[in-house]
């Protein structure tokens, strides 16, 4: 039975990272701090270890909570354009924990990066300006945090945004490109610095940002959800298309689990089997590539393996979930 695979690789990850909790409540390595653990609360939630996701919650709270609401301890002299991704992760396992005072305040912090005039979020926290470059992957993750924590006015300016950056792709769904700012519009010059930012190619192998679609459809079937808005789910169906039209190769990445989840939550609402073999394909990829101890590791960083450990058990629990034999 696929569905019991997906449990069971999903409980072989949970205690990979159960093994790193101290009895204080602190996770993995100190020094990485929140790029560690971040993601470790929704995990062990879903898991159903959630006597162990309060107690790293409280160490959080304790040792990790700023009192402006942003998160730590960070690395040091460590501030990526995707800073702001590592807070949503976090807001959104303590709202799903009941641990409102770190999801709200969390989100407080978050919002004041939130760009009202276009609806995304920018991607530094010391410049913001029509200039700042706001990403697509970013955008999606703090909108999920603001979907989970109730300030549906953000969550509704993302999807705007969203559907703003659709309507200027050049030839979707051939190519996504992923970064925005005010003042240029979408950025199709790719930078040659660092590509992999910008532009997905659907039939292109290698490393790519896969989890563009994916993490975009996924936030925007959460939003039909919440307000039963039909734009949203249609939104949502398109930016699935360039993972229904993507090669083999870049479904069996691991960056493929965030297409997973959203293919998971349009087959609960639409009944689709395309979906559901989508979510299952990806999902049987991601099992396929389970460490024997049960981790994980992300694509060309073997000592991320804690960050991608705990996010392959949330989509697993995500497939498992709309998944029945």
């Amino acid at each position: 039975m696929k569905s019991e695979l997906f449990k069971q690789g999903r409980e072989k990850g949970v205690l990979y990272l159960l093994n790193q909790l101290s009895p204080n409540g602190q996770f993995g390595n100190p020094e990485a701090g929140v790029t560690d653990y971040y993601k470790v609360p929704s995990a062990l939630q879903v898991s159903g270890r959630s006597q162990s996701a309060n107690m790293l919650i409280d160490w959080i709270r304790k040792n990790g909570f700023e009192p402006n609401g942003d998160f730590g301890p960070r690395p040091k002299g460590d501030t990526p354009y995707y800073y702001l991704y590592f807070n949503s992760w976090i807001i959104i396992g303590a709202q799903r924990l009941g641990q409102f005072d770190l999801a709200q305040k969390g989100m407080q912090y978050l919002r004041q990066f939130w760009d009202s005039e276009s609806g995304g979020f920018y991607s530094s926290i010391t410049d913001i300006s029509s200039t700042t470059k706001q990403d697509l992957w970013v955008t999606s993750g703090c909108g999920q945090a603001a979907l989970y924590t109730g300030h549906l006015d953000i969550a509704l300016g993302v999807g705007t945004w969203m559907k703003r950056l659709m309507e200027l792709q050049p030839n979707y769904p051939q190519k996504l490109y992923t970064v925005y700012s005010r003042s240029q519009g979408l950025y199709t010059n790719v930078d040659k610095t660092d590509p992999i930012r910008y532009v997905l190619v659907n039939a292109n192998d290698g490393d790519q940002f896969f989890f563009h679609p994916g993490i975009a459809a996924g936030f925007l079937a959460r939003l039909y959800q919440a307000t039963l808005d039909q734009q949203w789910l249609t939104l949502s169906i398109k930016y699935m298309e360039f993972a229904e039209t993507a090669s083999d190769h870049l479904l069996n990445l691991l960056r493929a689990g965030k297409v997973a989840w959203a293919a998971s939550v349009l087959y609960t609402l639409t009944s689709k089997e395309t979906y559901k073999n989508l979510s299952e394909k990806i999902g049987s990829n991601i099992i396929s590539q389970q460490a024997s101890d049960g981790s994980w590791h992300s694509v060309g960083e073997p000592n991320l393996r804690n960050d991608a450990t705990a996010e392959m058990v949330v989509w697993l629990d995500e497939i498992y979930q709309a998944t029945r034999d």
